[in-house]
C-alpha cells in the first residue's frame, strides 16, 4: 500500500480529481494549503494550492502518479511535488479490515 501526496494548484484541482477517479482511486483527501500567496489574496482561492492525499494499493499507485504527472505536466509550478510514502498499516475502523483490504 502507498500514500501518494501531491501539491496541486487550484486551477488544476477539478481536473486532477476527475483523473484520479478514472484510475479507480476512491480514497482521496483534499486540504487547502495556506501560505503567503493564499493569505495575500484571501478572498480569492484561485492563487491557492491544494494537497491531495491518495491511499492506493501497490498496483494502483503507479497509475495514480502517472495520472497526476499527466495533469500537472512539464509546465508545473516549481513548488509542485508528488511524494510517495509507504504507510506501515491501514485499518478501516467500521469493518476492521486492514492492509490492502482497507484501501479499496
Amino acid at each position: 500500500m502507498k500514500l501518494v501526496t501531491a501539491i496541486v494548484p487550484s486551477r488544476k484541482l477539478d481536473e486532477a480529481r476527475e483523473a484520479l477517479l478514472e484510475t479507480g482511486a476512491t480514497g482521496l483527501t483534499i486540504s487547502r494549503i495556506l501560505g503567503e500567496a493564499c493569505e495575500r489574496h484571501a478572498p480569492r482561492a484561485d492563487d491557492c494550492s491544494f494537497k491531495l492525499e491518495i491511499l492506493a494499493t501497490e498496483r494502483m499507485a503507479g497509475a495514480v502518479v502517472e495520472s497526476l504527472i499527466g495533469i500537472l505536466g512539464p509546465k508545473a509550478a516549481e513548488d509542485a511535488r508528488i511524494l510517495v510514502f509507504e504507510p506501515e498499516q491501514a485499518v478501516r475502523i467500521r469493518t476492521q479490515e486492514s492492509g490492502d483490504a482497507a484501501v479499496g
